[in-house]
């Protein structure tokens, strides 16, 4: 098992912060003409980055980490005015644009083709949108063309992306405040559309880590061989065979699944990409959509049940987060007592091969089909690892409210991924299997809960004596803003700033 520096890697790759729930990201752009104050104001931000590990390369303990939900002993803690102990974190992440202003052309060529074009290409001379807009299904309400940053609107010139967590909105209010005056003689915020000012995008951990639609988040996350959680969990077996993801999957200078190794001696090393997308949710049509369905099941159960029974078939677990899918003991889900988080190592191949617990083409089997997708249940385990995610996403807006249905009130998910392969893993998971109407073996229907559709799609449920089939009209979710970045290892920060 290779030793990852986590000394040098930034800490929310490691850990959501799930102890700091308030956040905001500022995507900025260089100003002109400022190079040298630029360098300087970065290599005074580089002293300030969380670290996902103590900075001391000789200690081999591992030490309990955020990843699980838990303080870790590398969150920073600063004195406040009064005494108090206030927690904080920042990262940074660089587009294309932002390492060329700092490395030159030449310093950006190891990085890949996906992230140098960007998440949203420019049309061709024909006004047609390009090949990755249409592999992300970025179509319709959800086309660049409608992105309030990001897109082709021309809120697009981006550089870097600024990420603050804090315990509260207070401690969020005075530190970004502080990251916003260090940076304004080198760099600015986009423009907020809505109001003329700067743009910044607030992210928060609800107490009860459920997102929008009334569903644990965050659950399934890859757990990183040579990461303190994989330390916790060296003697369990099945979480070993089921979760354990090699470094290389989603930090460059370490070896992948495929046991090759990237990135070793350049800016890349103990760095990652960093998919964002803003996904507004419209809670008032999914819950709609979750009622028509439900009133046309038999007559034999509440409407309650049956819209929760839907609903659940939609996203593929119960809204507290426990899976339908059997876990790996074989008991059947939803009859464990386990914690959501520690049920997690259910497979399907031979546990619901059909689907008749967990739909096949259900939000979180689309994600990460664990072992299906093969020519046989092993190797497909294996390759399903080469496709993880780690996601850090958060929320943004207040919570719904059923009782004022029209409230106008703009909310959804922060998504953000780590991988070291866009094209590989978040490109292909969205392509291939969340957007695609083939999905194991299906002929209609796409993610249920995603933000492309057909015009004929429908929701398949797997059911006896025959499926469940319900026409989807539209998107519940739309994509509302997006860009890839690179979020650099510490040191890879201080060599841009020179």
């Amino acid at each position: 098992m290779e030793k990852v520096e986590w000394h040098d890697v930034q800490g929310l790759v490691l850990s959501g912060y799930p102890q700091l729930p308030f956040s905001a990201y500022v995507p900025w752009r260089l100003r002109e003409g400022e190079g040298a104050a630029a360098r300087t104001w970065l290599r005074s931000l580089a002293g300030q980055l969380m670290r996902a590990g103590p900075n001391d390369t000789d200690d081999d303990t591992p030490t309990d980490g955020a990843e699980d939900g838990r303080a870790g002993p590398h969150i920073r803690r600063l004195k406040g005015g009064g005494g108090e102990v206030v927690r904080e974190a920042v990262n940074i992440a660089f587009t294309a644009s932002g390492l060329r202003a700092f490395c030159g052309t030449g310093g950006i060529a190891p990085f890949s083709l996906e992230f140098v074009e960007g998440m949203a290409p420019a049309r061709d001379g024909a006004g047609r949108p390009s090949r990755r807009t249409n592999v992300l299904g970025d179509l319709g309400q959800s086309s660049p063309a409608n992105w309030e940053w990001g897109g082709w609107g021309g809120n697009d010139a981006i550089d870097g992306l600024l990420m603050l967590f804090a315990p509260d909105a207070t401690g969020l209010e005075a530190l970004l405040a502080r990251q916003l005056a260090a940076m304004a003689p080198v760099a600015v915020p986009l423009v907020a559309p809505d109001s003329g000012g700067p743009l910044v995008l607030p992210g928060r951990v609800f107490d009860d880590r459920t997102e929008h639609f009334g569903y644990r988040d965050g659950i399934s996350q890859p757990i990183i061989e040579g990461s303190p959680k994989a330390h916790r969990h060296r003697d369990d077996a099945e979480a070993r065979r089921v979760h354990f993801v090699k470094p290389g999957e989603f930090l460059f200078g370490y070896r992948n699944e495929r046991r090759v190794r990237s990135g070793t001696d350049d800016l890349r090393r103990n760095g990652s990409y960093l998919v964002l997308r803003q996904l507004e949710q419209d809670v008032a049509a999914f819950s709609d959509f979750v009622a028509r369905a439900a009133a046309a099941l038999p007559d034999d159960e509440p409407d309650a049940s049956k819209r929760e029974w839907i609903a659940a078939r939609l996203v593929g677990r119960c809204p507290d987060g426990r899976p339908l899918a059997a876990p790996a003991d074989g008991t059947t889900a939803g009859d464990s007592e386990a914690a959501p988080e520690q049920d997690n190592d259910f497979l399907y191949y031979y546990n619901d091969r059909f689907g008749l617990r967990c739909p096949i083409g259900a939000h979180i089997r689309r994600a990460n089909p664990r072992d299906t997708k093969g020519p046989d249940p092993d190797t497909a385990l294996q390759l399903s690892k080469m496709h993880r995610l780690i996601r850090r996403g958060r929320m943004y807006g207040e919570r719904f409210d059923p009782a004022r249905p029209e409230d106008g009130g703009r909310r959804g998910i922060l998504f953000m991924a780590f991988n070291a392969d866009i094209a590989g893993q978040f490109e292909m998971i969205q392509h291939s299997w969340l957007n695609s109407r083939h999905f194991g073996d299906l002929h209609v229907g796409t993610d249920p809960i995603g933000h492309f559709a057909d015009d004929d799609d429908a929701v398949v449920i797997q059911n006896r004596p025959v499926n469940i089939v319900v026409p989807r009209p539209k998107p519940f979710v739309r994509v509302r803003g997006g860009a890839y970045f690179f979020l650099p290892g510490i040191d890879a920060v201080r060599r841009l700033a020179g």
